[in-house]
């Protein structure tokens, strides 16, 4: 697995990084065998230290997780912890739905600026916000088990898929309240007769 071992606006230090390697590759190779990279961020914060670990499963799972303790090596500690523990939870689920069937659908993200990030008002006639950025984005076909699976690995606040009882796009995205919330606009209808 690729590691990038980096510190925002610090020195992460030789220690922290040998610690991070081990640590990390540690928690995942019990679980996953094959995890393409990770991404560790050491930043100071109020009470100390968070370090935020992101770490690409395949190229359709990623997981995130961070850790705030008042040194940087336990911040990391309790990050990896957070990995290791989701990994346990969904180790059957991994291995029955990493069959990928290659039915993709590319499609474009578009991320626009909110109005509350605006620092200037816009005219009237001139309301849409300027667009931040623009991806391209795959939509997979999937089950919503395999959706949800995957969209709480991700941590993402949304995510697009094909249903693949009906072909349709769906959506899962986080609620205020942290419980997933599903759109599925064609919905669960049986066909009448």
């Amino acid at each position: 697995m690729q590691m990038n071992i980096s510190g925002k606006n610090m020195d992460t230090g030789a220690a922290f990084q040998e610690h991070a390697e081990a640590a990390l590759s540690g928690a995942v190779s019990k679980y996953f065998d094959n995890a393409i990279s990770a991404n560790i961020t050491l930043m100071k914060s109020a009470i100390g230290f968070e370090t935020h670990v992101r770490v690409n499963l395949t190229r359709r799972i990623e997981m995130e997780a961070n850790g705030k303790a008042s040194d940087a090596h336990a911040s990391l500690d309790e990050a990896v912890e957070h990995i290791e523990k989701r990994l346990r939870r969904y180790k059957r689920r991994l291995k029955n739905h990493r069959v990928d069937n290659g039915e993709v659908i590319e499609a474009t993200l578009t991320t626009f600026e909110s109005a509350a990030t605006q620092d200037n008002e816009l005219p009237e006639e001139a309301s849409a916000p300027p667009v931040l950025a623009e991806m391209d984005y795959q939509i997979h076909l999937m089950t919503v088990e395999e959706a949800v699976m995957i969209f709480e690995l991700s941590g993402q606040p949304a995510m697009m898929f094909r249903n693949k009882s009906h072909d349709g796009l769906n959506m899962l995205h986080r609620r205020d309240d942290g419980s997933i919330g599903w759109v599925d606009p064609r919905g669960n209808r049986k066909a009448t007769a």
